[in-house]
């Protein structure tokens, strides 16, 4: 029916027109942020599972940092504990020396002085290393490695001071030089036992970094397959909605113009 008051067709037009454009405007809006979802009309459950996925990663990612940073902490102890032991070392050479009949007093005063400077050292090592502000030796930290608090590693580091290994004596007699070799062997095994125990806690670490950063791909991937946009699919959509939005266009003019074949029916 041709009618003057109304343009049904002119009202289609327009109304698929609106629709066309609101579809080019989303499909530019992800092809520019590479996002599916850029609001949550967009996908509002899509949504909540990947803001939550996203902070799963987040957390993760910073729990690999904290792997990481006690693992540096342990690779300072154990790098003291190594000089520690070449201090050790160097100390039961010095016994084994001073404990021999051939040796003199004279000979032996010299041998303590520097077995007086290695304990020195070894108490030095003890109270001056440290991580950001804290001593290691002596002292304990807890490593968190998920978002529970059931998911830490502890790390205990004993003393490397000569008064807690039991290197006390001196070098001044034959008998003070046994006495002395014997617990300056006593403490190389101590530090032995213990950076044996800080490798395993270091070998844990790692395998947890490794753990960690296998499930933040896979949770990375989930994340990727809500939120971000198909490229191809979404160039598709980009050129279905140009064509509509062209097509739209004409048909609202050409609805307009049917309107003015009324005027014909007068004339």
């Amino acid at each position: 029916m041709a009618s003057i008051l109304n343009n049904i067709g002119s009202l289609k037009a327009t109304r698929n027109l609106q629709l066309s454009e609101i579809g080019l405007n989303k499909t530019i809006g992800r092809l520019s942020t590479g996002q599916r979802i850029n609001q949550a009309s967009d996908d509002a459950a899509g949504l909540q599972i990947s803001n939550n996925l996203r902070a799963d990663i987040r957390i993760m990612n910073q729990a690999r940092r904290n792997a990481n940073d006690g693992n540096g902490r342990i690779a300072i102890a154990e790098g003291v504990m190594q000089e520690a032991v070449n201090l050790l070392v160097r100390s039961a050479e010095l016994a084994e020396q001073a404990a021999s009949g051939t040796t003199s007093s004279a000979g032996r005063v010299a041998l303590n002085q520097e077995f007086t400077e290695i304990k020195a050292s070894l108490d030095s090592m003890d109270s001056d290393t440290r991580f950001d502000s804290g001593e290691i030796f002596g002292s304990s930290f807890v490593v968190r490695v998920g978002e529970l608090s059931t998911e830490i590693v502890t790390v205990t580091t004993q003393p490397i001071d000569s008064a807690t290994l039991g290197v006390t004596g001196n070098l001044l007699t034959s008998n003070a030089a046994d006495a002395t070799l014997a617990a300056v062997s006593s403490a190389i095994s101590l530090i032995s036992s213990n950076r044996g125990l800080l490798g395993a806690k270091s070998q844990r670490l790692n395998t947890l970094i490794n753990s960690i950063g296998i499930s933040t791909e896979n949770i990375q991937a989930a994340e990727s397959q809500i939120r971000d946009a198909d490229v191809a699919s979404e160039v598709v959509n980009l050129t279905k909605y140009q064509i509509l939005n062209q097509t739209g266009v004409s048909a609202l003019a050409q609805a307009n113009q049917s309107s003015q074949s009324v005027l014909s029916l007068l004339q």
